[in-house]
């Protein structure tokens, strides 16, 4: 198991995809907290004065890596298809399953790398931008809550996007399918019907982060605790079908 692990993050880490991916990510993070705190400065539902602004823009900011480790979970499983390496690798390891789970492992190791990084660059420049408006800079519970809930949800994401890729082998298909459903679908209902789309995958996030509050949901969400609880869900239901179905499946 330890070799195909490797073999995977060998994978991520040696082609351009990923690369550029991370780099897009966090230039779209470094947008989004500028954006977030310009917003707060306007009197948005959390102002500069708030002692939670710094959490809530951050954990605002971690949205954009989660779309980053889903596609890179597709792309982990729907290019072995794509460039017909599938083959060789159900020879290298006739164990389909283990090879699924080498996947997820691999992208749960890469994400607390995203994650850091994503971390790094939106709390410097949510504290530099906060503190250069003269807003209040505070560092609470709800700081560190949101923190370890975003290594939580990259890695919970990282594992749903394997899991897509498994099920729906077609690339085009998966990358669309899902950038659809994250950022028009999951936004449209979760902002507007927020009874209906906190039990989405998307609404337990946004709760599990505590985001409610800057995005004008106070109340609307479900607890973080409970969040937490259905996106493990989803994921434990994501990681059963692909285990039931993918290596079931004929390779062409």
């Amino acid at each position: 198991m330890k070799a195909l692990v490797h073999a995977e993050v060998l994978k991520l880490r040696s082609t351009r995809t990923p690369v550029w991916l991370l780099l897009g990510t966090l230039g779209l993070v470094a947008l989004t907290v500028t954006l977030t705190v310009a917003d707060a400065a306007k009197n948005a539902p959390v102002s500069l004065d708030d002692p939670g602004l710094v959490a809530g823009t951050v954990g605002i900011s971690l949205q954009v890596p989660q779309v980053l480790v889903v596609l890179l979970g597709v792309l982990a499983f729907t290019q072995e298809f794509r460039y017909a390496t599938v083959t060789s690798t159900y020879l290298g390891e006739p164990r389909r399953t283990r090879v699924l789970v080498a996947k997820w492992l691999s992208l749960a190791l890469s994400s607390v790398v995203i994650t850091a990084a994503t971390l790094a660059l939106s709390v410097t420049l949510a504290i530099a931008l906060v503190r250069s408006r003269d807003g209040a800079v505070t560092i609470a519970a709800q700081f560190w809550q949101m923190v370890a809930a975003g290594f939580v949800v990259i890695a919970a994401y990282g594992v749903i996007g394997v899991a897509v890729g498994a099920l729906v082998r077609n690339q085009i298909a998966a990358v669309v399918g899902v950038l659809v459903w994250m950022n028009v679908v999951e936004q449209i209902v979760i902002t507007s019907f927020p009874a209906v789309g906190r039990w989405m995958p998307g609404g337990a996030t946004w709760a599990l982060l505590q985001i409610g509050p800057t995005i004008s949901l106070d109340g609307e969400l479900l607890s973080a605790s409970v969040g937490g609880l259905i996106l493990l869900g989803y994921t434990a239901a994501a990681v059963t079908l692909a285990l039931l179905l993918a290596p079931r499946r004929d390779v062409l």
